[in-house]
């Protein structure tokens, strides 16, 4: 039987898997999903933002992880404010997100919230991964025909500057990372860590 999260009690149980990519999740510093490039320049508050962006008439939920980067030097990770009320988990160990009706993007999912010292390094890449408990590996979204979907997960940058700026750079192709200091979590890393904990006890 198929693993599943518990998505809305009905969102992702029922949803029927398809082919295909359903956008991007990605984290941003603007609620609309515009501007990838994230700061951190003097100490407080900070507030990012995951943006749903699909290329459909619509979608209804969506899972992901976004594990606060070893890069962000100083950095406290203080909690997630919810936009919709259906939220399961957070951001640091994943989320699934019900939207409550057929929405257009860009979706507004997730604000996270940091306490942050003026102190990340240049150059470090706020990843978006997909849940550590989805059998895809992927970030996942469902439609509003109840399809199940993959999506891309779009990094944001804190601290960019002119060599890793987020978004398309130097030829690069949109799925390519600018210059980043840290590598992304390797899925397999993650899953082969849960695997042994179960085993250890």
């Amino acid at each position: 039987m198929r693993r599943l999260l518990p998505f809305g009690l009905a969102l992702l149980l029922f949803a029927v898997p398809a082919f295909g990519q359903a956008g991007s999740i990605g984290i941003y510093a603007d609620p609309d999903g515009y501007d990838c490039n994230l700061t951190d320049v003097a100490p407080g508050l900070a507030t990012y933002y995951f943006v749903h962006w699909h290329y459909m008439v619509g979608a209804t939920a969506c899972q992901f992880w976004a594990p606060m980067p070893w890069c962000m030097t100083g950095a406290i990770y203080l909690s997630d404010t919810q936009t919709f009320a259906v939220t399961i988990g957070n951001s640091q160990t994943g989320v699934s997100v019900g939207y409550g009706a057929c929405l257009a993007s860009p979706i507004h999912v997730l604000s996270i919230n940091f306490f942050v010292q003026g102190t990340s390094t240049s150059c470090c890449c706020y990843y978006v991964y997909g849940h550590p408990d989805s059998e895809s590996r992927e970030v996942e979204i469902v439609d509003c025909d109840n399809q199940l979907i993959t999506a891309y997960g779009v990094l944001g940058v804190v601290n960019p500057d002119a060599t890793c700026e987020c978004g398309i750079l130097k030829g690069q192709s949109p799925s390519s990372s600018p210059s980043c200091i840290n590598d992304p979590i390797p899925v397999e890393e993650s899953t082969w860590g849960k695997l042994k904990s179960m085993y250890s006890e």
